[in-house]
């Protein structure tokens, strides 16, 4: 049988079967076995999540389901609703401000991953058990997530850029939910067809670093998992808030950003991620003062003219293991003066072994840990015992 033939009748086939399961089938470990009798007057979701740093998503309750709201799955793209049901439960009608939702039964069994940015939120929650797929293993740093690739309990199911999906992969193992990026695929048609629920996860559109942790209440709604979700992220969000109190009344240390790439210079704008952590660190840079979330592009030039002075410089290479590896790369970054004075920290120190970076996976839901290493090297006398997760000092 060729594969459109093959493809065609798990089209025709999954849609009865992910629809047949009934309540029994849909237990979980972490959450419980589905409602096995229904009451209406009973309020399913005693443990509430509330949302307060995280701008892209909106969480609200009723008695038997949830629904989120992605008000941006990716830049420019329509919001995306989610009626999230508690199994064993009615799904309510899709009319009004419901009118075109995905709708999930939940807690989740099993979920395919999209990102490496998702992972840290599975293992903290303690679900790594239904993680059944991930786009690319590759790039992936957790050991625990690794061991679970080579025991053949997660499945790759795209190539190394996750643009590639194989679709006949995704629908044979027939996950509850594909957790995306947020950014659509052309494959992603045939497997909504299929049955397979897909849900955007857009935490990297958030411009700050709690605003990211905080989309493990979005996993927590997905798996049942409410109250370690909220006892997670508030211990984070209190270490955070206590290193970012640190610095408050130091003096602020000038930082440079980044590095060349293919002729040009990324430097995050004033209100983006990255701005925000070096403020938050007790720094401050060149550009502080410049609109907009994402980052704009100059060349060598340009960034020596305004940032030659720069007390510590911050770039993102991971292949950068001493000052000789900078100046090989152009000799020009020797006029820096971060260079000169040895003040040089990559975030390279947490790689794994196909050269993915942690500071992007574990990160995501530990910025207090990244936040640490950032008030250490601009503040080493605030910090001076610390020992670095991410950040590594380059070598003479």
């Amino acid at each position: 049988m060729d594969k459109a033939r093959l493809l065609a009748g798990m089209l025709l086939v999954l849609p009865l079967a992910a629809c047949g399961g009934g309540a029994q089938e849909q237990a979980t470990a972490a959450g419980g076995e589905c409602v096995r009798e229904y009451d209406a007057g009973k309020d399913y979701f005693p443990v509430k999540q509330e949302i307060r740093h995280a701008t892209n998503f909106t969480l609200r309750y009723a008695k038997n389901y949830q629904v989120i709201t992605v008000k941006q799955p990716s830049p420019g793209a329509a919001p995306q609703t989610y009626v999230l049901v508690r199994c064993g439960t009615p799904a309510p009608r899709l009319e009004g401000a419901l009118k075109g939702a995905t709708v999930v039964q939940t807690p989740v069994r099993t979920l395919f991953s999209g990102s490496t940015t998702h992972l840290p939120f599975i293992t903290e929650l303690g679900v790594l058990d239904r993680l059944k797929g991930v786009a690319a293993a590759g790039l992936i740093t957790s050991p625990q997530v690794r061991a679970q690739v080579r025991a053949g309990k997660v499945v790759e199911y795209a190539d190394v850029t996750g643009e590639q999906v194989n679709t006949e992969k995704v629908i044979g193992a027939r996950p509850d939910v594909l957790m995306t990026d947020g950014r659509e695929n052309p494959a992603y048609g045939p497997l909504r067809q299929a049955g397979v629920r897909i849900v955007a996860n857009a935490e990297w559109q958030e411009t700050t670093a709690l605003g990211r942790a905080e989309w493990i209440k979005f996993v927590a709604a997905l798996t049942g998992t409410e109250a370690t979700a909220s006892e997670t992220f508030d211990k984070v969000a209190a270490a955070y808030r206590a290193l970012a109190g640190r610095v408050r009344t130091a003096e602020p240390v000038t930082v440079l950003p980044g590095q060349m790439f293919q002729g040009q210079w990324a430097i995050p704008n004033g209100e983006s991620f990255m701005a925000r952590l070096i403020r938050d660190a007790g720094g401050t840079y060149a550009w502080a003062g410049t609109k907009g979330t994402g980052s704009m592009t100059l060349d060598l030039e340009a960034v020596l003219a305004e940032a030659r002075d720069a007390e510590v410089w911050l770039p993102q290479m991971n292949e950068w293991k001493t000052l000789a590896d900078v100046t090989e790369a152009d000799p020009r970054y020797a006029e820096f003066a971060a260079f000169r004075s040895g003040r040089v920290w990559p975030a390279n120190k947490a790689l794994g072994p196909g050269g993915g970076n942690d500071l992007y996976e574990r990160g995501v839901v530990r910025p207090d840990l990244i936040l640490a290493d950032l008030v250490a090297i601009l503040h080493p006398d605030l910090m001076p015992n610390h020992s670095f997760t991410f950040y590594q000092r380059l070598a003479k």
